[in-house]
């Protein structure tokens, strides 16, 4: 059985859609919809409960953001397979099956994804790869080109089989369940971006690969399930990135990593009020967490 694990925040229209395309085109085998919201306004709780039908919500009395979100969807589900979705994917074929299959026959690989596209038919990629001091300063495209086993092409849509990345994108994850609970599922100190980066490394860690696997895709619309200021946003963002980078490094390669996005952020006036993320020496502080738990202690 596959466990489907949806956040919501404020999104339930969103969250509908996402469940009946899971209803629409997932018809090979067993499953349930967990949906856990994230203490949303008292509105949109009441259309989430009047749309879900009987599928399960899990009710959060704060937002516990991303990680801690999936963990309370993760603790009641009952599938043998674990599909975390943002609410704003739908599902435009059957890109379940493959996925569970491959997984079965596949035992080295701890997470899998299909080709992410956009309802709008832009430019999107399903993987990352992973961030640090070179990458950012150079960027993809020359290791891209120097190591293109290690870092494949992002913008080559043209593979058919699955291949192996550093991380693949938060926004469709699928894990056989006892891969992701030997490895502790997400990191609840991250409240919002970069799980990707910690899931991935931890796998790899264990001896998992992350996969994408490209013959079979999914929409994602990109932002519709994020409601928060921009501003806190981007500053959340850069927490997480900061937090994430440091767990995997000793504190000097901590420091370099630190003043290198100073300089770089430091360049333009509307990145400055990004710096303090960068000088504080605990950086969950500054995380819009511990704010949503003031406002509602």
């Amino acid at each position: 059985m596959v466990s489907f694990i949806i956040l919501n925040y404020n999104t339930p229209l969103l969250t509908k859609q996402c469940a009946d395309s899971i209803c629409q085109f997932y018809v090979g085998g067993e499953y349930e919809v967990i949906v856990v919201d994230n203490n949303s306004t008292p509105e949109d709780k009441s259309v989430l409960e009047s749309l879900m039908g009987s599928n399960r919500i899990v009710w959060s009395k704060i937002n516990t953001g991303f990680g801690l979100g999936n963990m309370l969807g993760a603790q009641v589900a009952r599938g043998d397979y674990l599909c975390f979705l943002n609410s704003d994917v739908v599902l435009v074929e059957d890109c379940i099956t493959p996925l569970v299959e491959y997984l079965a026959s596949h035992q080295d690989v701890g997470v899998i994804t299909p080709r992410q596209e956009r309802p709008n038919g832009a430019m999107t990629f399903s993987f990352r790869h992973r961030f640090g001091i070179r990458r950012d300063l150079l960027g993809d495209d020359i290791f891209e080109y120097l190591f293109p086993k290690k870092y494949p092409r992002r913008s080559d849509l043209s593979r058919t089989e699955p291949f192996t990345v550093s991380e693949i994108n938060g926004s469709f994850m699928m894990f056989r369940f006892e891969v992701f609970w030997e490895i502790g599922g997400f990191d609840t100190n991250i409240f919002l971006f970069h799980e990707e980066y910690d899931i991935g490394r931890r796998l790899e860690r264990a001896g998992y690969k992350n996969v994408v696997f490209p013959s079979v895709h999914f929409l994602h619309a990109h932002g519709a399930s994020s409601s928060e200021n921009k501003k806190d946003i981007r500053k959340e963002r850069f927490i997480s990135k900061i937090y994430c980078y440091s767990k995997y490094h000793n504190p000097m390669m901590s420091l370099l990593f630190r003043l290198e996005n100073i300089l770089l952020k430091s360049f333009s006036p509307r990145n400055w009020f990004l710096i303090p993320v960068f000088l504080r020496g605990n950086v969950l502080s500054l995380s819009m967490r511990p704010s949503v738990k003031k406002r509602r202690g």
